[in-house]
């Protein structure tokens, strides 16, 4: 850094702060005097050697000769982080923050701030100094330290916070089959509500979670999840009487768990419980309790195998013959592919048993999904597709029993090289269709889902 100009005066005031402030140190003991850089050079080389105290004591002289001299202050915070004082330290680094004007003071300025604040154990608020970091990095290799000194930060706070927000135009954000007729006994009706609706969906979702009792090969957790997602119709064929606020999905799930292994290349186990209740247009739908749990066995050459199994119980508030069980039994393989990709099959096997003839069934389904190694138009580029087949036990809406069998294909791209503060732009776009041997319950939608996605 080029040095900063200095009267006659200033000169004088700082080689006696020096000869009075660090008398043990030789090379600076027996300079006649020292410009600022030089000083703060000095200052640096003591704090790396070990000698913290005379290192604040030269950046306090600093410091005072210019308020905004934001060098020493990143100096004079990382010192003060050293010698344990993490409030002064922190001061420091939020007084260099605002005299920055270069990215690297700025980039100085918000390490020095996570670091204090981490041994401070405030793990979250470094977290987000990390990424302010990040943002002002001045070059790839800076950039690549405060994304690794995040991900360092963020396994060892016991508290995590996950935010997803998206917009979703949609061709049908009612769900609504494709034919809005229904036969019963040779007779036919027509539901003028049940028609496909277009919008535009806006999701949000919110998830707390802190770990405890925390150990080399397990941890346990508890967790507070909130999701929402509402509706802004713009059909102009909306028919009377329906409103946005019907759309309403919302949904508070607790949950407690334990992730654990018996080792380094073990298998990784992980089970929870949770409680959640449901409100569906503004009234209480549903409460659910469920159990889960997984198992990852990591293979040779990169490869993963997972199994999963869940049950749980749901009381319906509408309808109380609604109200019943759902299970399901899951597996997934990955593997890299050649172009540093990855590709990931994964299948599931499940069952749902009510009092209610209408929702009583099992499904089998399957699904593929690819990571492609290279970027296509500057985003990581990922694509799925899946199949279902749903198979209903009774016979409600005509001669046989219903049978479903659906498809969905969706690809998503991320813009990381327009990401801001680690979060990039995301966009995926959703295709499903369900057919069906009862009229009434196919449907098609198209979506297309514009949100952020954290890039570390």
């Amino acid at each position: 850094m080029s040095p900063r100009s200095k009267s006659t005066r200033r000169a004088a005031a700082l080689w006696l702060a020096l000869a009075l402030s660090v008398p043990a140190v030789p090379a600076v003991a027996q300079t006649a005097t020292l410009s600022p850089n030089e000083a703060r050079m000095a200052a640096a080389k003591l704090l790396s050697e070990g000698h913290a105290h005379a290192s604040i004591e030269l950046t306090r002289v600093l410091v005072q000769r210019d308020p905004q001299d934001a060098t020493s202050l990143i100096l004079l915070a990382q010192g003060l982080r050293t010698t344990g004082d993490f409030k002064a330290a922190q001061d420091a680094a939020r007084q260099a923050w605002k005299a920055a004007h270069r990215d690297v003071e700025k980039y100085g300025a918000a390490l020095a701030m996570a670091q204090a604040l981490s041994s401070d154990n405030h793990k979250t608020r470094a977290q987000l100094w990390l990424r302010r970091a990040a943002q002002v990095a001045p070059s790839d290799a800076t950039r690549a330290r405060a994304i690794r000194d995040y991900q360092f930060v963020r396994m060892a706070n016991p508290w995590s916070v996950n935010l997803s927000f998206g917009l979703v135009p949609s061709d049908n954000v009612n769900n609504a089959p494709r034919d809005n007729t229904i036969v019963l006994g040779g007779l036919v009706f027509v539901d003028p509500t049940a028609v496909p609706l277009s919008g535009i969906e806006i999701s949000s979702q919110a998830r707390l979670r802190y770990n405890f009792n925390i150990t080399e090969t397990h941890r346990n957790y508890a967790a507070l999840s909130w999701t929402e997602t509402r509706v802004v119709l713009t059909d102009d064929a909306v028919p009377a009487g329906v409103e946005d606020g019907d759309f309403l999905y919302q949904q508070l799930r607790a949950q407690v768990g334990r992730d654990f292994t018996a080792g380094p290349g073990k298998p990784r186990h992980s089970y929870s419980l949770s409680y959640g209740r449901i409100w569906y247009g503004g009234s209480h739908l549903s409460d659910e309790v469920r159990a889960d749990w997984n198992s990852t066995f990591t293979l040779p050459e990169e490869q993963y195998l997972t199994w999963s199994a869940d049950i749980g119980y749901a009381e319906r508030q509408d309808n109380d013959v609604r109200s019943g069980t759902t299970g399901s039994l899951g597996l997934s393989w990955s593997r890299p592919t050649a172009d540093d990709g990855r590709l990931t099959l994964n299948a599931e096997a499940g069952r749902t048993v009510t009092d209610s003839k209408t929702l009583t069934h099992s499904r089998a389904k399957v699904g593929l999904s690819y990571v492609l190694g290279q970027k296509v138009l500057g985003a990581r580029t990922s694509v799925a597709l899946s199949g279902q087949f749903r198979s209903y036990d009774d016979a409600v809406y005509g001669p046989d029993p219903r049978q479903d069998v659906s498809a969905s294909l969706s690809t998503s791209f991320l813009f990381t090289d327009l990401d801001s503060y680690g979060f990039a732009p995301k966009v995926t776009l959703d295709i499903s269709r369900n057919h069906s041997n009862i009229g009434r319950f196919d449907t098609q939608s198209m979506g297309l889902n514009i949100g952020f996605q954290s890039v570390f």
